[in-house]
């Protein structure tokens, strides 16, 4: 099982092509790294497993390979298969989970595997008292050199130590567990079976959940005294006197973004349109935003009557792609607020009627009452 996981992880990335030059960012996500906000925006929980089998380029790759080689190899010969297999899943599921709860950093790799290996055969050979010609594998004999590579990722940019915090405490957890391999094999069939479940279960999850993504969190700062509920996760972009955004923090096709505008006031039947709002907050500055390259063209379409205001629907166009371009005028007083949000994905409709739902200000009406304002 050591040799099919390293050779998983080297058919991915020559699936990948990162053998020769090494894989972008858009190539990383692509291919199934870890990347928080699109986990919490689109349910993506999948890259909770897939992160673990992708590497950046070969030398990443052959570090993680060395460490989970002379230590996996070893716990493998040691206790049940069924038990090994399932430390694979849950320090994968554990190394990822933690990431992505202590950072939004994107990431990838199997070291936090090779930590939760070494963590597991440091816990096993502790309670077991490994004898033989194996014993120098396991015990405390291996926890300063865990240590030292943990110590490592701590003083070294770039290194996702959330991740390896994850791996090496689910490895601990469940390496006081394992069954050696001339014991009965019940209760190793047992764990192999929560860790599948947790997989099959987690995978469910963000299928069932991805139609009601992205989640909205707490309130956050709007111009001119305006309150907005953006999607988890998603950090502050640009700021101004009349507007401010924000945006999941990733790049390419995978960028999204939300900015709300507050105007002044303005002529309800001309200056107040909305499509004219919307057209002038994008091609100021907001493009940019979209990831998109150079601006080009923006075709909107048709304003029409929706929840809480005036929506229309469109696309920017850039010279390296086109984004989705949905939007919301409403008034305030006799001035115009416009939320607009860019994202490439579908969904984007939905996602702007929610922000806009739980938009605030002082003696703001609810949103019921205003379904024919912005004309």
């Amino acid at each position: 099982m050591t040799i099919l996981l390293l050779l998983v992880c080297a058919a991915v990335l020559v699936a990948a092509d990162g053998v020769r030059t090494g894989l972008s960012l858009p190539a990383l996500l692509l291919y199934g790294a870890k990347a928080t906000p699109l986990i919490l925006d689109r349910g993506e929980t999948w890259r909770l497993i897939t992160a673990n089998l992708l590497h950046k380029d070969v030398l990443h790759l052959a570090f993680n390979a060395f460490a989970i080689w002379n230590v996996g190899g070893a716990l493998e010969r040691a206790v049940r298969p069924a038990d090994y297999l399932a430390l694979i899943i849950v320090t994968a599921l554990g190394t990822t989970v933690f990431s992505a709860l202590g950072s939004d950093s994107i990431s990838l790799g199997a070291s936090g595997i090779a930590f939760g290996v070494l963590g597991a055969s440091a816990a096993f050979g502790w309670r077991r008292g490994v004898r033989g010609s194996l014993r120098a594998h396991f015990g405390l004999r291996i926890v300063p050199w865990l240590l030292a590579l943990f110590a490592a990722g701590l003083g070294s940019q770039g290194v996702d130590n959330w991740g390896h915090a994850g791996g090496l405490i689910t490895g601990v957890a469940l390496g006081l567990f394992l069954t050696p391999r001339s014991w009965p094999g019940e209760g190793a069939a047992r764990r192999l079976a929560a860790a599948t479940g947790a997989v099959l279960g987690i995978v469910a999850l963000g299928i069932l959940a991805s139609p009601g993504l992205p989640a909205l969190g707490s309130l956050r700062e709007g111009p001119l005294n305006m309150e907005v509920r953006m999607p988890l996760g998603w950090r502050k972009a640009g700021t101004g006197p009349d507007r401010i955004s924000y945006t999941n923090g990733l790049a390419s096709s995978w960028r999204s973004s939300a900015t709300l505008y507050a105007g002044t006031p303005c002529h309800p039947k001309v200056a107040c349109a909305c499509a004219k709002i919307v057209r002038g907050v994008i091609e100021d500055d907001v493009w940019r935003l979209a990831d998109a390259g150079a601006f080009r063209e923006l075709r909107l379409g048709e304003e029409h009557v929706s929840r809480g205001g005036i929506a229309l629907e469109g696309k920017l166009i850039g010279v390296d792609g086109e984004v989705q371009v949905s939007a919301l005028c409403l008034l305030r007083d006799t001035a115009p607020v416009a939320l607009v949000v860019l994202q490439t994905p579908p969904g984007a409709a939905k996602l702007v009627q929610r922000i806009t739902t739980s938009l605030t200000w002082p003696g703001r009406p609810p949103p019921s009452l205003e379904a024919g304002a912005g004309r």
